[in-house]
């Protein structure tokens, strides 16, 4: 074999690798942990975002396996979970499986604004023993509280979502979790002292260069957007942005469908 037939193929297999690499779009799951001097023992939450009905094998198998290998205590459904131009076929057959086995929390998107029965969404939701938060804060115990709010599609006005959002009362002696569809808001969610705010809505900007380009092009956010996808810390309080598990003919590239796996322990 020549020496020019060599490096020929040997560029070839990285082309075919890196091709390999950057369409990934198979199913991963990224871990953050995050300490809080509130709180005393370990505890793990997991988090879906932008599923759009997506289905992950069949009964959703592949997901419900990535979630029960992580074993959480809760699980935050934050946003387009379901979708307008899909079945709710995707999204009943992982929620009637996951609600048997862990409390489930749930805030709207703004795709859920766009589906003929969303004046129903939420009551789809419940159906299914999912509690939805819409406004109000709930005890997780050991010194995390958790908050939610709507979409701001499911309000008259920006106005109206920014005064609902302040009326979100956090507190100097708990680790306050937030939960929000959008992430463009990252910086009010922190002025307003919540310590982790979780958000989807990006797709991770749905083409990344790693090391180099974050993210591409997010809805509501326009191109290079500032929170893609991934942890930003702001004024010590901090803002992480799933990448979401939408599968649609819009390639992902360097950026595949992501479970997120949230951990939060005490400072010893």
């Amino acid at each position: 074999m020549g020496k020019k037939l060599t490096v020929f193929l040997g560029i070839c297999a990285v082309l075919i690798i890196l091709f390999g690499v950057a369409f990934y779009d198979g199913l991963v799951t990224r871990y953050y942990t995050l300490t809080s001097p509130f709180t005393e023992n370990e505890h793990t939450y997991v988090v879906i975002t932008d599923l759009h009905s997506t289905y992950y094998g069949k009964n959703q198998e592949k997901l419900v396996k990535k979630i029960n290998d992580a074993a959480p205590e809760a699980i935050f459904l934050i946003g387009d979970i379901s979708e307008d131009s899909r079945p709710f076929d995707g999204t009943a057959a992982l929620l009637s499986q996951i609600t048997e086995q862990y409390p489930c929390y749930y805030v709207t998107g703004n795709h859920e604004r766009w589906v003929n029965y969303t004046d129903d969404i939420k009551k789809h939701f419940e159906e299914y023993g999912v509690t939805v938060l819409d406004g109000e804060g709930v005890d997780l115990g050991d010194g995390i509280r958790l908050h939610g709010i709507d979409d701001p599609l499911f309000f008259d006005s920006d106005l109206e979502f920014f005064s609902a959002l302040e009326d979100l009362s956090t507190s100097d002696s708990t680790f306050d979790i937030l939960l929000s569809h959008r992430p463009e808001y990252a910086k009010m969610y922190a002025s307003l002292g919540f310590d982790l705010t979780l958000c989807g809505h990006a797709h991770g900007g749905q083409v990344r260069i790693p090391l180099i380009l974050n993210g591409l092009y997010a809805p509501h956010q326009g191109f290079f957007p500032e929170f893609a996808g991934g942890e930003y810390e702001i004024d010590s309080r901090h803002v992480i942005v799933s990448r979401g598990l939408m599968i649609d003919d819009l390639p992902r590239i360097f950026n595949p469908p992501e479970l997120l796996v949230i951990k939060v322990t005490g400072e010893n």
